[in-house]
């Protein structure tokens, strides 16, 4: 290993870790488009609301399977590319990682106590994942809703300000930091 190389990042992280952050995202998108067109926007009579709720329940245990995976990935070493934390903006940057990720952990535990608290089963693909829990004072059901509802604005806010930062990368500072996540 040469010099030149120990400080010049690899050009792409793992093929793993780019499906890994592209399909987060994605369903991240998606979970929020949904919950808000199914939860806030349309009538509960609406035809189409029951489906966007098995929708959003099905995709959500699908996000937080690849969470987990995510997680688990990151925790063992994966094939991720490694940064020394040297500057203000390498400070910014791991702390907006490390907030992603407790939002997102966040947010699927809201969910799943959203539902349970009402001792209803999580619908995923047909599936029913039945509450561990008893039915919950209605208190309790309304206290995860609201949490679930507002975790999940604070998560896109982040989200978009980390898309943002990258487009920064790309049509600003031209470091190659964006493309390094292309799939």
């Amino acid at each position: 290993m040469t010099a030149s190389s120990l400080s010049s990042p690899p050009a792409h992280y793992s093929w793993e870790t780019r499906w890994l952050h592209w399909l987060t995202a994605v369903l991240v998108l998606e979970q929020f488009v949904v919950g808000q067109v199914g939860w806030h926007l349309m009538a509960r009579t609406a035809a189409w609301r029951p489906f966007l709720v098995v929708t959003h329940t099905s995709l959500g245990v699908v996000l937080a399977t690849v969470f987990i995976i995510r997680v688990a990935w990151g925790m063992t070493g994966g094939r991720a590319i490694r940064f020394p934390v040297v500057t203000m903006q390498d400070r910014v940057a791991r702390s907006v990682h490390r907030l992603l990720y407790m939002l997102l952990g966040g947010e699927i535990v809201f969910g799943y106590m959203a539902r349970w608290s009402t001792g209803r089963p999580i619908m995923a693909f047909g599936v029913p994942i039945n509450s561990p829990l008893p039915m919950l004072m209605h208190g309790t059901h309304s206290f995860f809703t609201g949490l679930h509802h507002w975790t999940a604005w604070l998560l896109f806010c982040v989200a978009l300000f980390h898309g943002l930062a990258g487009f920064y990368h790309l049509f600003i500072y031209r470091d190659r930091v964006f493309q390094r996540m292309l799939p």
